[in-house]
């Protein structure tokens, strides 16, 4: 399957390959078949952008560590006893993710997507990039 890095890569590729072919002098041989493969090449590069803007990245057993307030305290804005945001609330905060690599990832997310969630949580993490997309708890393990 590939992922957001592979086809990264192989986008770098194609614009190198679709340069180096546009700078050899026409000299070289039908200036035609040249056009046609720089053409070919900027499709190719226009659909491996479109791929990777779409891709859905999945993180199992990601862990929520932190959940912090970005935005100024409003009237409507409050936190339960629990600690939690609570849902309908219209700030924004950065969520702080543990993924299973030990790496970080830290989210911006709508009051209402972090009023759902609470620091120690794990489940299956989905992102574009930095674009949070969904968070699904594993059953049996809440918070910790």
């Amino acid at each position: 399957m590939m992922n957001r890095k592979n086809l990264s890569s192989f986008l770098a590729v194609d614009i190198l390959a679709m340069t180096v072919l546009y700078l050899i002098p026409d000299s070289w041989g039908d200036w035609q078949v040249k056009k046609v493969l720089i053409i070919l090449m900027a499709l190719m590069a226009v659909v491996l952008i479109m791929l990777i803007t779409k891709k859905k990245e999945k993180e199992n057993h990601a862990r929520i560590t932190g959940i912090n307030s970005v935005s100024q305290i409003n009237p409507g804005q409050y936190i339960s006893k629990a600690g939690p945001v609570c849902a309908g609330t219209d700030g924004r905060y950065h969520v702080t993710f543990l993924l299973k690599d030990d790496t970080q990832l830290i989210l911006s997310l709508s009051g209402k997507q972090a009023g759902t969630l609470a620091a120690g949580m794990c489940g299956t993490l989905v992102h574009n990039g930095p674009v949070f997309l969904g968070f699904t708890p594993e059953a049996g393990k809440g918070v910790s």
